[in-house]
């Protein structure tokens, strides 16, 4: 019966197969917070409907990666700061209100988190309940049942928007909706990971270019468009007679993790569901589109006013190369995520600058989708938990600490930090909405480790190369079936033992 209601729910709430939002900008108060909200005007989506718990003060351990933008959305990093607060203020809350004691445990280098529980799972221990990790490293885990179905767990509610739609949708599998891995504003790398524009507004002016807000708003933003006023911007500015980072230009990116969102804000999914059997399939119409969106990146970063970092040693989530050659303030554009506003705020504070989404495929497409890089955070239950009390408990746990965070963390990330301090405008506080309001996720991109072809680490030479790639691509469909069809069989016999 709870199935059934969580998926009536899922139809009426859900805008498009994969589209979701982090909820209304609203903050809430945390007042009553885990108890059932008996107000007559409360918005059940966001209505916690645990019943009263007292599980005796019972240990609850939670492993997590100790990685860039993630460490601290589990165990607060204890700087003082409004989010370090929110996350302590949320983790007492739980305990409190369920009456358990979280445990906290880092795998000790941001990568090893799988390795430990599968190493726990297989001798029976349990010295992990609760595990959280990257999803690019968390999807073939759970796949191969290292973590509980939590669409057969009572406790927890998938359904309620303080968890991401899109991600259930995503992650959600086979017709019995098997589900091993949420996320939501309990994963504050949901926000930092996220993939956005930033533009230089004194340039802009200089160059008597319309300020990107409005063309945004216009929905004009596209990639030809961005091509159009990045090109011709080259200056060597260092005057060495080579294209340089100390040199003056329009667009400045990377060839690695930076190519990850076209596919996402272009609309184009290679790896679908099959509407009817809910089948992973490889989507042979998307190659057409794929091709022509190839062309409109290719362009824009062989462009001479386009700086490229290359590689994963110059481009990747820890590295700041592209956002400190923005702050030198001689870059029209940058793609970044948001978490580099953090790390580098300093050096921007002297800058204006505004926010764009990244932009879209053409004309044609209705809407803007912001991709969420594929480390953003996942949450389940390990497989270990054998006993069914202690799973329910679990689950009270994850959907306590999701329900508090949506009411404490995310306000003070996305409130206080994000919209206060990193956004200089309102016209800004008004994409930031836009953008977080259109996070999209695709399974090629955030759960491509499954497979044997990485449909996305393929891709990125491909969109910034010179050459189409495409009987390249098209190669790929015979292999990704393979893993596919091996990826369906797994599934369906997690279906049968569960």
């Amino acid at each position: 019966m709870k199935r059934i209601l969580c998926l009536l729910l899922a139809g009426i709430m859900l805008l498009g197969a994969t589209a979701c939002g982090t909820g209304d900008s609203g903050v809430g108060d945390g007042e009553g917070a885990g108890t059932r909200v008996e107000d007559e005007g409360a918005d059940p989506n966001y209505t916690c409907d645990l019943p009263e718990l007292d599980y005796k003060n019972e240990p609850i351990k939670i492993i997590y990666a100790k990685a860039t933008g993630r460490e601290d959305e589990i165990k607060e990093s204890g700087d003082g700061g409004v989010v370090s607060d929110a996350v302590h203020e949320r983790n007492v809350a739980v305990e409190e209100q369920l009456k358990v004691k979280l445990e906290y445990y880092d795998d000790g280098t941001g990568n090893n988190v799988a390795t430990l529980v599968d190493r726990d799972i297989k001798s029976g221990l349990g010295d992990y309940d609760i595990v959280t990790n990257g999803t690019f490293l968390s999807v073939s885990p759970a796949v191969q049942g290292n973590y509980l179905d939590l669409s057969k767990l009572d406790y927890i509610d998938t359904s309620k928007h303080y968890w991401t739609q899109g991600y259930n949708d995503m992650v959600t599998f086979t017709e019995d909706e098997m589900q091993f891995l949420a996320t939501g504003p309990i994963a504050i790398s949901l926000f930092r990971y996220t993939y956005f524009t930033i533009y230089n507004k004194k340039q802009f002016e200089a160059s008597k270019i319309p300020d990107l807000y409005d063309t945004v708003i216009a929905k004009k933003w596209t990639l030809d468009y961005q091509y159009s006023i990045s090109t011709n911007n080259y200056v060597d500015s260092d005057g060495d007679g080579k294209a340089s980072r100390g040199d003056t230009y329009g667009f400045v990116t990377g060839n690695t993790i930076s190519t990850d969102a076209y596919p996402v804000a272009g609309n184009v999914h290679l790896i679908v569901k099959d509407g009817e059997t809910h089948e992973l399939t490889f989507n042979a119409e998307a190659l057409g589109t794929l091709s022509d969106l190839v062309d409109k990146v290719q362009l824009l970063y062989n462009d001479a006013s386009t700086y490229v970092f290359k590689g994963a040693t110059e481009d990747d989530v820890p590295l700041n190369n592209i956002i400190e050659m923005f702050a030198d303030g001689k870059t029209l554009m940058a793609t970044v995520q948001f978490l580099k506003l953090e790390t580098n705020f300093n050096e921007l504070a002297a800058m204006s600058y505004g926010i764009a989404p990244m932009p879209k495929f053409s004309d044609e497409q209705d809407n803007y989708y912001s991709y969420v890089q594929d480390q953003v955070s996942s949450f389940g239950i390990s497989a270990v938990v054998g006993d069914e009390n202690r799973q329910e408990m679990c689950a009270a746990v994850l959907e306590a600490m999701a329900y508090h965070s949506y009411n404490l963390v995310r306000p003070a990330y996305y409130d206080s930090a994000l919209s206060l301090r990193y956004m200089q405008d309102p016209q800004s506080q008004t994409i930031l909405n836009l953008i977080f309001e259109s996070l999209y996720f695709d399974f090629s991109s955030t759960c491509c480790n499954m497979l044997t072809t990485y449909t996305r680490d393929l891709l990125r030479p491909i969109f910034s190369g010179s050459s189409s790639g495409m009987s390249t691509i098209k190669a790929w469909q015979k292999p990704i079936n393979t893993s596919l069809k091996r990826i369906n069989d797994r599934l369906y016999k997690l279906q049968t033992k569960t």
